[in-house]
């Protein structure tokens, strides 16, 4: 068994469990994001036709007074709701799709990590066919890296908090065995 071509495999493996965890991350937190939107627009429309029917009260108890505050109330509203409309018209559907989408791509190529750390463990292949898949994957690896939509820092502290990460973890790329090992089987780990 190789023991580099091991730890590289192990490096790369951890990194995908770790892109696969951010990406998640990054698409609850526009989730969440998409659905406070959504609530705060619901309000406004509520309070909207809340003013309306009021307004439709006020015509038939023939208050001018009413009708007027009413109306200002409208239109102050409808402006608000316009306003909030033009600022905040980011389309959290298409982000929060890339992000699902890559995550899924980084659990594949997870997946496809782990059964090549199974392979140099096994002593099943010869080191030429272990190193050739390796490249494969790590080539994968980059083009997915390449095109992959940002993440924030808030989305890789919490895939820190949500893998049980702990110590120096705003330190990118560096893997302890044990911290690689958390996220194996038991047969493919190499501490105690």
């Amino acid at each position: 068994m190789n023991s580099i071509l091991l730890a590289n495999t192990r490096h790369y493996f951890a990194q995908t469990v770790f892109n696969t965890n951010c990406h998640f991350k990054a698409y609850n937190r526009l989730q969440k994001k998409k659905k406070r939107v959504s609530n705060f627009v619901a309000v406004i429309s509520a309070v909207t036709l809340f003013l309306l029917i009021l307004q439709i009260i006020g015509l038939e108890q023939k208050n001018q007074i009413i009708l007027n505050i009413l109306s200002f109330v409208g239109l102050l509203i409808t402006g608000a709701s316009l306003t909030f409309e033009l600022f905040n018209k980011d389309d959290y559907i298409q982000e929060m799709f890339y992000h699902r989408t890559y995550a899924e791509k980084y659990k594949s190529l997870r997946d496809e990590y782990m059964s090549l750390i199974e392979e140099i463990m096994s002593n099943a292949f010869s080191e030429e066919q272990l190193r050739s898949k390796k490249n494969m994957l790590q080539t994968r690896y980059s083009t997915i890296g390449e095109t992959a939509p940002t993440t924030t820092y808030k989305d890789y502290k919490q895939a820190q908090l949500g893998l049980g990460l702990k110590g120096n973890t705003d330190e990118e790329f560096t893997w302890s065995d044990e911290e690689i090992d958390k996220f194996l089987p038991k047969q493919l780990r190499i501490t105690i």
